[in-house]
């Protein structure tokens, strides 16, 4: 009879034990955008979007930042703490297993003995010891997937660390090359002007010149000559922050040595249309959704907490008062037993724990949908940006073209005398500006791409492209 009970009892512990108390997880529906773009398009960018720009600088760098990166180290170091978080969640579904040896001799005095003398005796045991809880309700189920969704979504945090990184050590890296080549536009029109301003000089000791020519050369030269320096100060400053993005030392930031090309690449073809489905390549957006069902799964968790805790124990094992007759069978012993626990009255904190999971839980379900927006957002500002840098890089090219006729004519009339030095000036004004403008408007096309490379979670393939499915 007593072993019918048993069986009975394991049964319905069985039976009990996938029961579950976390809400089912559906993802949050977000109602998507149209289509940014009618017409399908067939090229191809892996990943590794960086490499297309043909940079074998630009590859080192990005490669050096994912090696050294202080904080892809710090990323790296939290995965290995969620996966021994999930190693410690795993293990508590399973029976906990001691070994216990002892051994003790004990005199009892003759004052204390009911025997009336004093004895000594000896005691020696050899056992094994079991305790398993009982998952009836879920919890440490819950708490393992709980667990598991965590190191998914820290999995996913160092992704989006990473695109950051790649991404930032590109803009930096390319703003260099800008720079670099602002630095060589500039000083070859400080040569030029100095040239000038020299001339200008021989021409006013010889009587040629009024006085006020002279000194608005200088003033010119003077004014491209402080340009220059300023250049020198953001080329500084920006390769300090590639020294830091690289993981560089105190000492190597103070070198500041890096290769950079001198010319910007060609821009890459993007394609005309961007599929929905390119987003879920976004780290963020599947963090937010493993940080959503981590929340979800803790519910489960914290209601578990309504219910008895139950825990089976055991023991196996060897008790002597003699070492020699502990391997004898006549020395083996077990018991078994169980726990149940039972808190009648909390004051509301198991309560209270189940409200602080569901607004956890609600607030995850907030990032999540705020993520997804976000991320659109991001896509659709990066498409207007490629479009726009791209017309007024067209804009500036045409005004370059028309500045540098300026400058030519006005230095025609300026030799026969139909116009004063002043409009020389200004015309030789308006085509550095315009020329260093050039310059940024290349960089910011190449920039306006690494930002939707980003916004896209990196890149997009060949493959994922389709007319129904689009953003």
């Amino acid at each position: 009879m007593k072993k019918r009970l048993y069986i009975y009892l394991l049964v319905s512990a069985i039976g009990f034990y996938s029961c579950s108390f976390a809400p089912k997880y559906s993802k949050p529906q977000v109602n998507l955008p149209p289509d940014l773009a009618k017409t399908a398009c067939d090229t191809a960018i892996n990943t590794k979007w960086w490499q297309n720009y043909k940079d074998e600088n630009l590859n080192m760098l990005i490669e050096e930042a994912l090696k050294n990166n202080d904080d892809l180290k710090l990323a790296a170091t939290r995965i290995e703490e969620a996966r021994y978080r999930l190693g410690f969640a795993k293990a508590d579904r399973f029976p906990f297993i001691n070994a216990n040896a002892a051994a003790s001799r004990q005199r009892t005095s003759a004052e204390a003995s009911q025997l009336g003398s004093a004895y000594t005796n000896n005691y020696f045991s050899l056992s094994a010891d079991v305790a398993y809880e009982l998952d009836l309700w879920g919890k440490l189920k819950n708490r393992k997937e709980a667990a598991y969704s965590t190191l998914l979504s820290t999995k996913a945090g160092k992704d989006t660390l990473q695109l950051s990184l790649v991404s930032n050590v590109a803009t930096v890296y390319f703003n260099l090359v800008s720079l670099a080549r602002q630095l060589q536009t500039t000083e070859n029109i400080l040569t030029s002007y100095k040239e000038i301003y020299e001339f200008r000089q021989k021409q006013f000791k010889h009587g040629i010149l009024d006085e006020m020519v002279v000194q608005q050369a200088k003033a010119q030269y003077d004014s491209v000559k402080i340009l220059l320096e300023n250049l020198k100060e953001q080329d500084a400053l920006l390769k300090n922050t590639l020294s830091l993005i690289l993981g560089k030392t105190p000492n190597e930031i103070f070198d500041n040595l890096y290769n950079i090309n001198l010319q910007l690449p060609e821009p890459i073809k993007v394609p005309a249309l961007l599929p929905s489905k390119l987003l879920e390549n976004r780290p963020d957006i599947l963090q937010a959704e493993e940080t959503l069902k981590a929340a979800n799964f803790q519910i489960g968790v914290a209601k578990a907490a309504y219910f008895p805790s139950i825990s089976l124990t055991g023991a196996l094992g060897l008790h002597s008062f003699e070492l020699d007759n502990l391997m004898q069978s006549s020395a083996r012993m077990w018991n078994i037993g169980g726990n149940l626990i039972e808190p009648v009255l909390d004051f509301g904190r198991r309560n209270s724990n189940v409200k602080i999971t569901e607004a956890q839980q609600k607030q995850a379900v907030i990032q999540y949908v705020k993520t997804v927006k976000t991320a659109f957002k991001e896509v659709h500002d990066a498409l207007i940006k490629i479009k726009t840098s791209g017309n007024k890089l067209s804009a500036q090219e045409e005004e370059l073209k028309a500045l540098e006729r300026v400058l030519f004519l006005a230095n025609k009339k300026y030799e026969v005398g139909v116009v004063d030095y002043l409009t020389v000036l200004d015309a030789q004004r308006g085509y550095l500006n315009s020329s260093l403008n050039l310059i940024s408007y290349q960089t910011e096309v190449i920039n306006s791409q690494i930002v939707l490379y980003k916004a896209l979670g990196g890149g997009w393939t060949k493959a994922l492209l389709s007319k129904n499915d689009s953003i």
